[in-house]
This record gives C-alpha cells, structure tokens and sequence, in this order.
C-alpha cells in the first residue's frame, strides 16, 4: 500500500509542477508555445513524477530528485535545442533536476511517501 501510495503522490505532485511550469513559462516568462508545447512540458513533468515515485534508489531525496530529473529530462533537452536554439536548452538543463528535487521533496519530506525497498528475486 506504501508503493501505490508514493506512486501516486510523485505522479500527482509531477502533474502539478508541469501545470505550473507550463503557465510559468507562457505568462511570466513569455514564451511562445503552443497547446502541443505545453502539454508535452506537463507530461514530460508527470513521467518525472511517476518515475520518482516507483524509484526504490537508497539515496538522499534531494540527490534521488536530481538524478532522476536529469535523466528523465535528458530528452526534453534535446528537443528543446532542435526546436528553439540553445539558449532556451540552457533552461531545460536546470529545470530537470530542480523539479525533480522539488517533486521528491513534496513526496518523501512534506506527505512522508517513503521509499520501498525492492523485493529480493529468489531463484
């Protein structure tokens, strides 16, 4: 019950940060950006989420988060670059890992949604 639980805090709290993301981008930033931009950045933040959440690295929560935006981020950056140049890639390049931190934050700290240790294969 603990897994699901974390589960669907991670991909709650990431659809949160995509939603905000998206209208952070477009009215305080004033990106261009169309609907298909912007639910690409929501679901690109909810996989962030879900994958912290069925994540089981022993890490701290903040170098978890890092990590994991990074990694799930590495291909948001590579398109971002192809569609609109380096300097908005740059901004991809930090906002990985901060979401990530952010997500895992809200999720192990603020609601407790503690890690599950995987489950030894026996064989």
């Amino acid at each position: 019950m603990a897994a699901r639980r974390r589960i669907f805090i991670a991909t709650l709290m990431g659809l949160m940060c995509g939603v905000l993301c998206a209208l952070a981008g477009k009215h305080v930033l004033g990106v261009e950006m169309s609907l298909a931009d912007a639910l690409m950045i929501v679901a690109h933040r909810t996989l962030l989420g879900f994958v912290l959440g069925i994540s089981s690295l022993g890490w701290h929560w903040a170098a978890h988060g890092a990590l994991i935006g990074v990694i799930v981020g590495l291909p948001e950056q590579h398109f971002a670059n192809m569609l609109r140049g380096s300097a908005i890639c740059g901004f991809y390049v930090l906002a990985g890992p901060v979401i990530g931190i952010v997500i895992e934050f809200s999720t192990s700290v603020v609601f407790k949604a503690k890690r599950v240790a995987p489950v030894d294969a026996v064989g």
